[in-house]
């Protein structure tokens, strides 16, 4: 869209930014508001226009300079409008953001994620791949969990046992953000039934793609380390024999549930860690939601109905590129569930089922019949609450629709 520069007098007054960030992104260049976590990909001269209108340029001006420089017109207002919509412009009367505080604890990641810092956990892996091969009894195995007879205690170790490794992974994330700047912090969130950690990154987007991915792999670097540690502990109190002690057998219960997260991060069709680092290196900004749209569209084509079809506008060129040619991966995540499923999730519930008929078939005199009932009903509690959870969500879902639909049409009318 393109006219001659207007003879507004507004347009003669420089506008009013909030901060603004500029990462350059191949041909193009990734503008956002750090602040709000708003951003666009704008070419290379769109955004050197922005920036000059940043620097107190007023838009015609700015316009001039564009025909000028680049030999076409501008429609300004179709732009300024466009950077009233992401954000970008202080309205009247509104104080501009001030500058943002350093981030505590950068010290800390520094060293965290030091050159030394590295060595020393490849060092902790390599001894652990040592001290597997030297006993091979020490490898990842679902039979490690069963510390005890007890299901009770088995459960109550491997859910809430773990809760310490799901903090520590996602404090590594947030000690890889504060490391570059960001203010990263840790928080937590729902799913399904469960209380979660969760890590929370504004401004990812405004630091260089370079600096991105320790922030994106920084909690399996910690999964791994984790593991190792724990397996070298398992090794160094080993008893005579090949047995451990309650301590070693403790610490490889801990490891396999981290092992098998660990697995999950490879299910591309989720949007885990591995899929923001792929995501990242193929210069995409939102490939999940471009790559379920796509695939989405072709399903729709084959049933023959175009009206479902989603305009693809929505996302950049390089995100419908790759989207085509990254479906056949979400493949390769359910291959990942498969695989999990069968060495992780079914040895494990085949043996817990074969534990809890044993004891409940020792009858109501024995302590284990007991442990199997507590363990069942813990189980069933958790079933019925997500049932319960599920049923209300819809309810609501539901009763939202009735009491706003009547609305929405008087407005249409």
């Amino acid at each position: 869209m393109t006219t001659d520069t207007p003879s507004n007098p507004a347009l003669d007054l420089p506008l009013a930014f909030h901060p603004l960030s500029f990462v350059p992104e191949g041909p193009d260049v990734l503008v956002g508001r750090p602040a709000s976590d708003s951003y666009a990909v704008l070419p290379s001269d769109g955004a050197e226009l922005l920036n000059r209108m940043t620097g107190g340029m007023s838009p015609a001006d700015a316009a001039a300079w564009y025909e000028a420089t680049y030999g076409q017109t501008l429609d300004i207002h179709d732009f300024i409008v466009t950077l009233a919509d992401l954000g970008f412009l202080r309205q009247d009367g509104q104080d501009p953001v001030p500058a943002a505080a350093p981030v505590g604890l950068q010290r800390l990641a520094a060293v965290v994620f030091s050159v030394p810092a590295f060595v020393l956990y490849a060092a902790v892996l390599l001894g652990y791949l040592a001290s597997v091969l030297a006993d091979p009894q020490l490898a990842p195995n679902p039979k490690h969990i069963f510390v005890t007879d007890s299901l009770a205690l088995v459960e109550l170790l491997v859910v809430f046992g773990q809760l310490p490794w799901l903090a520590l992974h996602e404090a590594a994330h947030v000690l890889a953000g504060r490391r570059v700047g960001l203010p990263s912090r840790l928080g937590f969130g729902t799913r399904l039934y469960f209380v979660v950690f969760e890590t929370r990154m504004p401004s990812l987007l405004s630091v260089p793609r370079r600096q991105r991915y320790l922030a994106f792999v920084a909690g399996m670097l910690l999964d791994v380390v984790a593991i190792s540690g724990l397996g070298l502990l398992a090794y160094a109190t080993h008893l005579a024999g090949g047995r451990w002690n309650t301590l070693g057998a403790v610490a490889l219960a801990m490891a396999f549930p981290i092992c098998t997260r660990f697995a999950y991060q490879f299910l591309l069709f989720l949007e885990t860690d591995v899929y923001y680092v792929v995501a990242t290196a193929l210069g995409c900004y939102d490939l999940h939601a471009a790559t379920k749209a796509i695939v989405a569209n072709r399903i729709w084509r084959v049933l023959r109905r175009p009206d479902r079809i989603q305009s693809l506008d929505a996302w950049t060129d390089q995100d419908r590129r790759v989207a085509r040619s990254y479906a056949p991966f979400f493949a390769a995540g359910v291959a990942v569930i498969i695989t999990v499923g069968v060495f992780a999730i079914i040895p494990v519930l085949t043996e817990i089922a074969r534990l809890a008929r044993v004891a409940l078939a020792q009858g109501s005199s024995s302590p284990r019949f007991w442990d199997a009932v507590v363990f069942i009903s813990l189980n069933l509690a958790q079933f019925s609450f997500l049932a319960y959870l599920s049923c209300r969500t819809r309810l609501q879902v539901r009763s939202k629709a009735r009491t706003t639909t009547p609305s929405l049409r008087g407005e249409l009318s």
